[in-house]
């Protein structure tokens, strides 16, 4: 791959996929003293929202602490509505768990975004970045990975983008993991997620529900205006038919289902649905390059992990990029972003979290799904149990909200560089 210098751009850090992983990622680095580049599929008229549709993100405790210490929560704040108690059951078992904010002495569990509001607010913290190129709309067309540097041909334009690392944030279907020749392993759930907001009788007030069903999980998490996130799974065939009824219908049945615990369920809004499958790439690193986010680990969606997750991704590495460039100037060195021990440093230390949220999600999915005669009677037991078993609920909390295991400076709301 060639090109002349007027086509080439050098940077310390390329960026594949400008939604909010890759944004974010964008927006820690922003606070070291390197060259980003930014390359994003979509067309990004004013730069504020490329990759994001109308769905909702629950964002845990440390994520919050993340954002807030990137900058981006004031603007996200007022559009986020916090969750206080999260209340889990099964439909027609006894037996539910609850964990609740001010057990764990915490304001918010955590807090439910939708995805245009903290694209929005991301994208006007990279505004700020001043060593920050963007390219978009824009893909990578090929990727050369060398001892010293990988190079990206860009299109449109065959340009050259010569960077010391490269990040996929390129979603489950990365271009990037493809391009490296890395091996994800697959498993398809037979479901589909159909996703919507709702009004209700009640007001969900900080409340956040987990019910599970013979069919499937659904979740109720609170929006602001009074609303609801709704994210119902269901296997694939019977979600089609579950998306193909009129509204009343759809209503009528989603109350079946869920229950009264609100009272009646009001205006529902448009439906999507989304196929689910857990993706897990074989390998976190190659050399000059690493994956983050649904690129590295696509889970389900039935414990809200996923984002939560890539956003620990994210504060991760932009640690480990800062130890390296506080260590090479004080040994008088220039700082390699894309050094063999940088992503080796970021390799060992995602790996507990990333097996141990893995591992959460699919138990969850196996354990609900199961129909076996007496599983649904041991599930109620066992929720009965971790609702009054001492430190049981603050484990699971502390897995939640993003606090487990070895937590990163900014999950701890602390800045990168003091």
């Amino acid at each position: 791959m060639s090109a002349s210098l007027a086509e080439r751009l050098d940077c310390d850090v390329l960026i594949v996929g400008g939604g909010a992983v890759g944004s974010a990622l964008a927006c820690a680095l922003a606070e070291l003293p390197l060259d980003v580049v930014l390359v994003e599929a979509r067309e990004t008229a004013k730069l504020e929202q490329p990759s994001f549709d109308g769905r909702t993100t629950a964002l845990a405790n440390a994520s919050q602490r993340i954002l807030a210490a990137l900058g981006v929560w004031p603007e996200l704040a007022p559009r986020a509505e916090p969750i206080r108690t999260v209340h889990v059951s099964e439909r027609g078992r006894f037996g539910a768990a609850r964990i609740r904010a001010e057990e764990e002495g915490v304001e918010a569990l955590g807090y439910t975004v939708e995805n245009a509001a903290l694209g929005k607010a991301l994208w006007e913290r990279l505004e700020r970045a001043p060593r920050l190129r963007v390219l978009a709309p824009a893909t990578v067309a090929e990727l050369e990975v060398g001892r010293d540097a990988a190079e990206a041909r860009i299109e449109p334009g065959a340009r050259t983008v010569r960077a010391r690392l490269v990040v996929g944030a390129d979603g489950a279907r990365s271009s990037v993991r493809a391009a490296l020749g890395v091996a994800a392993a697959e498993h398809d759930y037979a479901q589909r997620a159909l996703i919507f907001n709702v009004t209700t009788e009640a007001p969900l007030a900080g409340r956040a529900f987990e019910r599970f069903t013979k069919r499937g999980a659904i979740a109720f998490l609170p929006l602001t205006g009074g609303r609801a996130a709704v994210i119902w799974t269901l296997p694939s065939d019977d979600a089609e038919r579950a998306l193909a009824l009129p509204p009343d219908e759809f209503r009528a049945e989603l109350q079946a289902v869920f229950g009264f615990r609100l009272g009646r369920i009001a205006r529902i809004g448009e439906r999507r649905a989304h196929a689910l499958a857990r993706v897990a790439s074989e390998e976190l690193t190659r050399e000059r390059a690493l994956l983050i986010g649904d690129a590295a680990l696509r889970l389900h969606p039935i414990a809200a992990q996923g984002f939560n997750l890539a956003l620990r991704d994210v504060a991760t590495l932009a640690e480990v990029i800062a130890d390296e460039i506080g260590a090479g100037r004080a040994r008088g060195a220039d700082p390699d972003p894309g050094s063999r021990e940088v992503l080796e440093r970021y390799r060992a230390w995602r790996a507990a979290d990333r097996g141990r949220v893995s591992a959460f999600t699919h138990g969850l999915v196996s354990l609900f799904g199961e129909s076996v005669p007496g599983a649904g009677v041991g599930r109620g037991l066992g929720l009965v149990a971790f609702d009054l078993l001492p430190g049981a609920k603050a484990l699971l909390a502390r897995q939640t909200m993003g606090r487990g295991g070895r937590v990163p400076r900014l999950a701890r709301g602390l800045r990168l560089v003091e």
